[in-house]
């Protein structure tokens, strides 16, 4: 009896439940994939055939309800953490027009149509049409598997969607309100209060936290996850608290972390793995949960309502994104991916009507219409966000990468295995996206004492390290050689791996054994034509702020001028820095001129002249612990050097020891 009462519907046992799902969020993608549908519509129809309303196995009981919860927050979380901030920042305006008019025209339509054709009264009707403003972002897994989050019309949609789903919960938070018979004017100031307070802790409060305590555990990846979650829902549980849905606070959480967790680090990974592998799928299926089919058997009245509110909702949706790309001269596929993403309508939808519901403003009339349009738009949704974003992504594919992207080849010169992790973490903030060259980081041990043994070691130590800064280790390829010295090594390796940039590290000191300034840098530069940059940091890349680039006169004229100006503009979009360049007033004008004309890099540049050299020391009393100081230094004989140059690194070590810098070395045409 034991036995059977374990196989009884609905599963009751938590562990039995927990393994249900996981195989369904294992094999339901597999199988759709394979009929050439969505992943994520097989996890959805998964929850409607296993749900509480068809075969009954699984109930959305409150375990499910919980990680499903999660998985929403997740969702918005991811949403803007992924968010390029520069590009939001510089087109900001263009989501402000979409999210007024995603908002805007759906309620209407959903107002006409709820009071004349559903008969509904008119405070009803606002509150229904509400509904059809909303929309969630059920299709942005998917987006992410395309590799297009950072494209800029999905950037446009992520800012029109916290606006347009920020006012329908505001006006669900107004008409809830509105019910109370003992509403007083004080509410509302307290409502006021406690949404500004909420908003500065998060986005002013959050930032500096989270860098304070990536400098502290900068070691300590799994600290860092979890001190991420605890932030999330945290501001999920803040904005609750302050009268937002946690939504809300879950996204704005992304944005407060989204300059601190670089796109190519560790902790964006196992964010991303964790949340689209276990939290995200949870969602989707209990989504599929909601939804009763059987609502369409009612007779032809609960057809008629439901086909009344998915008509309204797709229409206005796609009003909306069709006056968007008029508006900004957008290609189809780039409307159909805005309409596609929009379209879709989950957690505040059924939040919006089952509030209205239980406060006696909607009927089951609009509940059941509403389950059905869950199931309906989730399925339409997915479809057309997938062929538009496939779309756009070819296209992104397609575009054809200069010369020197293609051939980006990175040597990590290793002379201290302690300085490797911030190495390959600066590397691959450096590295074009675009190249598919793995980084080659370097060791180079000596003849004279057993190389063979030395190489082992070292392998042994460099593997260590790069599974700390990556997951995936093809990205990586380490070489190891055996030479006379350091500096023979990396000038070898250099024309036989046909090397396009060195990146080594310089502990400060010009006093030291290995006189890194006095014989390997110089070797290193007089030797090697490709761009070289020697490195300090003092503090973890993630808690930068700004890049504070020195350029010398003639630096323009450099061969390797836009190879040094690219990995800067990269640099800081990896890092989601701003960047303060100082030098004289033709080397300003020629470099914004070029930063014009760089349609992939929206980061944030503000241009000082800078022309007496004599001064330099004078910068060491502006730099932060959040900055990191570049100075671009031309090699003897090159049409940027200067005598002064000489007397840099002797500047750096005394005056900027507490300070995070690089030395660039421009490539020069041999």
């Amino acid at each position: 009896m034991i036995f059977l009462s374990l196989f009884s519907l609905p599963v009751q046992d938590p562990v039995l439940v927990f393994a249900i799902i996981l195989l369904v969020i294992l094999f339901s993608p597999l199988l759709f994939n394979r009929l050439g549908i969505p992943g994520i519509l097989g996890l959805i129809l998964s929850g409607v055939l296993l749900g509480p309303h068809d075969l009954g196995v699984l109930e959305r009981d409150e375990s499910v309800i919980l990680f499903s919860t999660i998985g929403l927050l997740y969702i918005m979380f991811l949403a803007g953490l992924e968010m390029d901030m520069d590009d939001f920042k510089e087109n900001k305006n263009k989501s402000i027009v979409f999210g007024v008019l995603t908002f805007i025209v759906p309620l209407i339509l959903g107002w006409l149509g709820s009071y004349y054709v559903l008969g509904y009264p008119p405070l009803s009707s606002f509150l229904l049409a509400s509904m059809f403003s909303t929309h969630t972002l059920v299709a942005y897994p998917i987006i992410g598997r395309l590799g297009i989050t950072q494209h800029k019309t999905v950037t446009l949609i992520l800012g029109g969607t916290i606006l347009t789903d920020s006012a329908v919960l505001i006006i669900l938070a107004v008409i809830t309100n509105l019910q109370k018979p003992d509403l007083s004017p004080l509410f509302w100031v307290q409502f006021v209060a406690s949404l500004g307070l909420f908003l500065f802790l998060i986005l002013w409060g959050v930032p500096r936290l989270s860098r304070w305590f990536f400098r502290i555990f900068e070691a300590d990846s799994n600290s860092q996850y979890l001190f991420v979650l605890a932030v999330v829902f945290l501001a999920g549980f803040l904005a609750h608290v302050a009268g937002a849905e946690p939504i809300i606070g879950a996204f704005l959480a992304g944005l407060a972390l989204n300059q601190l967790i670089p796109k190519a680090s560790p902790l964006m990974h196992r964010t991303e793995f964790v949340g689209n592998t276990l939290f995200i799928p949870f969602f989707l299926i209990s989504v599929g949960m909601l939804v009763d089919v059987r609502v369409l058997l009612e007779g032809p009245e609960a057809l008629f309502v439901a086909a009344v509110i998915i008509v309204i909702s797709f229409l206005g949706k796609w009003i909306a994104a069709f006056l968007t790309q008029k508006i900004y001269r957008l290609s189809s596929s780039e409307r159909n991916l805005i309409w596609g993403m929009s379209s879709a309508h989950a957690a505040a939808t059924i939040a919006v009507v089952l509030i209205g519901y239980n406060i006696k403003l909607l009927d089951e009339r609009a509940l059941n219409g509403t389950i059905i349009l869950i199931l309906v738009s989730c399925l339409v949704s997915s479809i057309v966000a997938e062929k538009a974003g496939r779309q756009l992504a070819l296209a992104e594919a397609d575009k054809v990468p200069e010369s020197t992207e293609a051939e980006e080849r990175i040597l990590i010169a290793v002379d201290n295995l302690e300085h490797l992790k911030r190495l390959l973490d600066f590397s691959m903030l450096i590295k074009n996206p675009r190249s598919d060259e793995p980084l080659l980081p370097l060791v180079v041990v000596s003849d004279h004492h057993a190389p063979e043994n030395q190489i082992k070691l070292h392998q042994k130590k460099v593997t260590g390290v790069i599974a700390e800064v990556t997951e995936q280790s093809e990205q990586i390829r380490p070489v190891y050689r055996v030479d006379l010295n350091v500096g023979n090594g990396i000038i070898r390796a250099v024309r036989e791996l046909r090397i396009t940039e060195i990146v080594m590290a310089w502990n400060g000191k010009i006093s030291a054994r290995e006189r890194f300034l006095g014989s390997i840098l110089n070797r290193v530069v007089n030797h090697a034509a490709v761009q070289t940059l020697f490195c300090k940091f003092c503090y973890p890349l993630n808690t930068m702020k700004t890049i504070i680039v020195v350029a010398p006169r003639n630096s323009e004229r450099e061969a390797g001028f836009p190879y040094w100006v690219n990995t800067i503009l990269q640099l800081a979009k990896g890092a989601g820095a701003s960047i303060r360049v100082l030098g004289d007033l033709h080397t300003l004008q020629t470099l914004e001129a070029y930063v014009k004309n760089q349609d992939r890099y929206t980061v944030a540049i503000s241009y000082e002249l800078f022309e007496n050299w004599d001064n330099f020391t004078s910068l060491a009393t502006q730099m932060t612990k959040n900055d990191l100081l570049t100075v671009v230094l031309g090699r003897p004989h090159t049409v940027s050097y200067r005598p002064e140059f000489n007397i840099i690194p002797r500047y750096l070590s005394r005056y900027f020891e507490e300070v995070s810098y690089v030395l660039l070395y421009p490539e020069q045409k041999d």
